[in-house]
């Protein structure tokens, strides 16, 4: 018993690895590209996530960046390597606690071993939207908080467009893009700060970014999935892994 919950808990650390793995390698490259400049040296960093060659190592000598430390590989190599002692141990334990039970209406799989597994993940995988949502916002929204002067975003980005009380608004946006998203990747008070991001990309889709078309980079079609998405969760709320849970109450 105490093997396999080490060994759970090893899975759990090990996801959690890897995904702050990811946010560092992707935080930290997208400085250093930008502070390359034009034509950077480096433009794709997606070899430098489990790896380092010259071509990781020059552009980190040249840019120079001292607020924030050096990505390495051996953090996301770590984080895989600790998920595989997890899953060895689970897989090699028995548990007197049974799984989650599977719908009657679910298809049978393939392989038939994989049902607890399916089991076990499929409360899990909601909390995977949950926090890379939420997250996702939350990062864009910390940057927004810490590096844009909120007057400028909103004489340019609300008042200009005609959307009013700029001020109010833009006060609003910069506490829900760090507040709001940050409380979806926990699940606390869930609904509401989804249903209040819905509104917000579905403002953006069809009254700032609609004249653009849908397929763009800066595009609507991006900010309706994330309305879409942000919708969904709103509808469902923060799910068996939540705040919302533990406290037994939810909007």
């Amino acid at each position: 018993m105490f093997a396999r919950n080490l060994g759970r808990t090893l899975v759990w650390l090990a996801i959690l690895g890897v995904i702050l793995s990811l946010a560092w390698w992707a935080t930290y490259y997208n400085q250093l590209i930008q502070a390359l400049g034009p034509k950077p040296a480096l433009t794709h960093p997606m070899r430098c996530l489990l790896w380092t060659a010259d071509i990781c190592v020059q552009p980190q000598v040249a840019a120079k960046l001292q607020n924030l430390p050096a990505y390495t590989p051996l953090a996301a190599w770590a984080s895989l390597a600790l998920l595989l002692v997890g899953l060895f141990l689970v897989s090699r334990t028995t548990s007197a606690q049974s799984y989650p039970a599977t719908p009657p209406d679910e298809p049978k799989p393939i392989i038939p071993k994989l049902e607890p597994f399916y089991a076990w993940t499929r409360d899990l995988s909601w909390l995977l939207v949950r926090v890379a949502t939420g997250g996702t916002v939350f990062v864009i929204g910390l940057d927004k908080v810490l590096n844009r002067d909120i007057n400028v975003f909103a004489t340019g980005s609300l008042a200009r467009r005609g959307i009013e009380p700029a001020m109010p608004l833009a006060y609003f946006i910069y506490f829900l893009e760090s507040v709001g998203a940050l409380m979806i990747v926990l699940g606390l008070f869930t609904r509401f700060f989804a249903a209040a991001f819905a509104i917000e990309m579905f403002i953006i889709t069809f009254v700032a970014q609609f004249a653009l078309g849908f397929l763009p980079a800066r595009g609507w079609g991006t900010f309706l999935m994330w309305g879409l998405l942000f919708f969904a969760i709103a509808l469902r709320g923060g799910g068996p892994y939540s705040l919302d849970r533990a406290l037994g109450r939810e909007l």
